[in-house]
């Protein structure tokens, strides 16, 4: 099957994303979360501190768009303040991602733009550089933010390229990148960790038939280099995601062949910032939309969903996948795995923003370096 059509699938969940307990998921603790909280998004930059995006009841209104802040790594979480934006992908002042910098400074976006300089106590709608309509994407770290900005409306396919902007957390101005991407509206995978960022636009979610996915990547900050693509677009492979490890190590997921709730999943690792790669193996078929994280240690976890359910995949090193969490739960679905050290990782389990906003919005833990999941 041609790429161009094998992915149309993928394309349409991830736009909206982006109980049957299985046998190794693990026993809940309680619960830290408020009551009636159901998230969508997570950010940490410690294994302390992090916060989630989600809604909650707030008075006699709707729910209302929230952010939550622990500073124990979970154990207690804090109710911190309300954006006034719908947490929807389907209305142009909606927000679905949140990802923080530091403890001060953060970010709500996709497809609107909202910032917070003070720890997530107060937000303000923020304009997308360079007079764009939407983010798409944000990736951050202490030193440095980056973000995709798309010139389309919502909805709309204006034809025009993408542009990568970059900031230093606390100065508030975005300096357009010298780089030179496709247009896109689909799904943009943008990772970051310390001086070393990488840019990926997934070319089979254009409709490109076996033209090869954009892989951008920086290790200083300032110069930004092509990378050969990782998959095989001849065979119906592009790259949907990236999963920085340490350094210059780097795991990269290549899928195709979409079908009725599963996909083939091709991880790749590399030592070299993915200037080469090498096989880490295939996982298991089932699930369709997937996102890729990595420990420090190495452990790869890939959460995946399509119709039938909800996985979690775990590798070790080598090519041998296992299967941590398995639901039949007709397509709950995952958001933002990811670690926080060698043993401790977290996911969003239903995200409530994805279409039909009825979904469980969990955030699930591991603390034995993903063998098992378990709701907080």
């Amino acid at each position: 099957m041609r790429r161009a059509l094998a992915l149309v699938t993928i394309a349409a969940t991830m736009a909206l994303a982006v109980l049957a307990m299985g046998p190794t998921a693990s026993a809940a603790r309680n619960s830290a979360l408020p009551d009636g909280f159901l998230a969508q998004s997570q950010s940490w930059i410690s294994p302390s501190q992090g916060w989630i995006l989600g809604v909650m009841p707030c008075g006699s209104s709707n729910a209302c768009t929230t952010a939550l802040g622990t500073a124990d790594g979970g154990a207690t979480w804090n109710t911190l303040g309300t954006l006034a934006a719908p947490l929807s992908l389907e209305t142009p002042n909606g927000v679905t991602q949140m990802r923080f910098a530091d403890r001060m400074h953060g970010w709500a976006f996709w497809p609107a733009f909202w910032g917070t300089t003070d720890g997530g106590a107060t937000w303000q709608a923020v304009a997308p550089p360079g007079g764009g309509q939407q983010v798409l994407s944000l990736a951050a770290d202490a030193s440095v933010a980056y973000a995709v900005v798309s010139p389309c409306a919502l909805n709309h396919i204006c034809g025009k390229p993408l542009t990568l902007w970059r900031s230093t957390p606390g100065h508030g101005s975005w300096t357009k990148v010298a780089l030179s991407l496709p247009a896109s509206t689909s799904p943009v995978v943008l990772a970051v960790r310390g001086t070393v960022a990488y840019l990926a636009i997934p070319a089979g979610l254009l409709g490109a038939g076996a033209e090869p996915d954009t892989l951008d990547v920086t290790v200083d900050g300032t110069t930004w280099s092509a990378r050969p693509d990782p998959c095989n677009p001849a065979n119906g492979e592009t790259l949907t995601s990236i999963a920085p490890i340490f350094g210059t190590k780097v795991a990269l997921l290549c899928q195709g062949n979409i079908g009725f709730g599963q996909a083939v999943k091709r991880v790749l690792r590399s030592i070299d910032d993915a200037q080469t790669t090498y096989s880490a193996g295939t996982t298991p078929i089932l699930g369709i939309v997937s996102q890729l994280a990595g420990a420090p240690n190495g452990t790869l976890a890939l959460s995946s969903w399509g119709a039938p359910g909800s996985w979690v995949y775990r590798n070790t090193g080598g090519k041998a996948w296992t299967t941590s969490v398995s639901l039949n739960d007709l397509g709950e679905g995952w958001n933002d795995i990811t670690f926080v050290s060698n043993l401790v990782g977290f996911a969003v389990y239903g995200p409530d923003g994805v279409w039909p906003y009825n979904r469980t919005g969990e955030l699930w833990e591991t603390t034995d370096g993903g063998v098992t999941w378990a709701p907080l």
